[in-house]
Formats: structure tokens, C-alpha cells, sequence
């Protein structure tokens, strides 16, 4: 008895695939938007970690 071979498929692109749009320039508005977001995520970080200094002054 042979065995059954599977049908050939055309290779599928990967799920994550968008396509190749790099030729496209970014509108300058959405840049600044982003860096904006940043710049505020990054100050309600420092806001809420305390800095980790081992370095205290000795008692004498």
C-alpha cells in the first residue's frame, strides 16, 4: 500500500506580514505626537520610582 502524499500548497505569507510601506513617509504630526506621549510616560515613571541609592551616609 503507498502512501497517500499531501496536496501541494503555495507557501502562505506570514500572519504578521503589513506588506513592504517603508517608501512612505511618516506624517511629522504623528512623530511629534509620539515623542510627546514618551517624554509624558517617561516623567509619570520617575514620578512614582523611588531612585535606588545604596550610597547613604554612615551614622557616627
Amino acid at each position: 500500500m503507498e502512501k497517500e502524499q499531501p496536496p501541494e500548497r503555495e507557501p502562505r505569507p506570514p500572519a504578521n506580514d503589513n506588506g513592504c510601506d517603508t517608501d512612505k513617509a511618516i506624517d511629522p504630526r504623528i512623530l511629534r505626537i509620539a515623542q510627546a506621549i514618551g517624554r509624558q510616560l517617561a516623567r509619570e515613571q520617575v514620578k512614582l520610582s523611588p531612585v535606588a541609592n545604596d550610597n547613604t551616609p554612615r551614622q557616627r
